[in-house]
């Protein structure tokens, strides 16, 4: 049960459900388990507070928060923001609780001190787990440190994996470092494959829509056309070159959205019998993709089939692509 029921906050973010939103929306709202849970969540939080002695408003969402570093010159956040932002999260050990899982330590760090490089999201688009975190941030100025309560039913419900129990309320600490336009990052990402590929790919082509293409291998076969049926073997990586996924014989139409707009755009570039790399931004990608804090809880998702995004928000792709026939 723990694995299927999850809050509606998370199944609205999915990419894939599992359970109908409208439906189990409509169940929640007449659950009095749920409102009990609602009820739960907030003691815990407030036992949390008045224990540590930590003062913290309400929101009228449902989390709690406090500043910890103020900037009042700081430039603040707005709706489709694409902000970039360190954090710490650790779960709330209920006082009674017998739980093997300990409150001592966080869950997951991504900070500046370890030389890592902060998330991105599209703020207030509904592309962050928790959903908490999203309502939090747009209360935040870049160059602030806030730190939040998040109940459960605004993270990951009764959903439980190897990371944190069924109705784990969380204490998220973050601190926003920067916040661009989408064609900000546009501009951003060009710069920073241009860089690569004159490096790694100096006999690349650069397409008009932001596509880098390296023909590494002519075809000597049949070139695809609109619509026609392709079977690939690809890799998909990110530009530090860690693979995301490996596909052996994927087969598909082209123009029938079954590929990323950059991945069709290069393949149609090719030949049969021919391997080709494509570098394309995350516009010809997956763009604002999901968001998932803790990061590793991504993998846990994925193989709960509760999501199907794979790749991280607004990601840099590089993909390495064997074109096997084309009808």
């Amino acid at each position: 049960m723990n694995k299927v029921k999850i809050s509606f906050h998370l199944l609205y973010a999915a990419v894939i459900l599992l359970i109908s939103p409208v439906l189990f929306t409509s169940c929640l709202k007449d659950d009095s388990d749920y409102d009990k849970q609602v009820k739960i969540d907030d003691q815990i939080i407030q036992d949390y507070l008045t224990l540590n002695t930590i003062s913290a408003q309400k929101h009228y969402s449902g989390i709690y928060y406090r500043k910890i570093t103020e900037n009042n010159t700081g430039t603040s956040l707005t709706k489709n923001n694409v902000v970039s932002f360190y954090y710490t999260i650790q779960r709330i050990q209920p006082a009674s609780s017998s739980s093997h899982f300990p409150d001592a330590g966080p869950i997951e760090s991504i900070s500046r001190e370890n030389g890592d490089k902060p998330l991105q999201f599209a703020l207030m688009t509904n592309t962050m787990i928790p959903q908490g975190l999203d309502y939090g941030i747009s209360l935040m100025k870049v160059g602030e440190k806030y730190q939040f309560f998040i109940p459960s039913y605004l993270a990951y419900g009764s959903y439980s994996c190897p990371l944190f129990p069924a109705n784990s309320n969380f204490i998220v600490e973050i601190e926003v470092v920067g916040v661009n336009t989408e064609t900000e990052i546009d501009e951003i990402q060009h710069d920073s494959i241009q860089d690569y590929v004159n490096v790694k790919y100096p006999a690349h082509q650069e397409m008009t829509s932001g596509l880098f293409f390296v023909d590494s291998i002519p075809g000597t076969g049949e070139k695809p056309g609109f619509g026609s049926i392709v079977e690939i073997d690809f890799t998909r990586e990110y530009l530090d070159e860690s693979i995301i996924k490996s596909v052996i014989g994927s087969t598909f139409h082209l123009d029938n959205m079954k590929a990323v707009r950059g991945l069709e755009e290069g393949i149609k570039e090719m030949k049969e019998g021919g391997s080709a790399i494509m570098i394309m931004p995350s516009k010809l990608g997956f763009g604002a993709s999901l968001c998932i804090v803790p990061q590793n809880a991504r993998k846990e998702l994925l193989d709960d089939n509760l999501i199907s995004a794979e790749v991280e928000p607004y990601s840099i792709l590089k993909y390495v692509v064997k074109l096997n026939s084309a009808n």
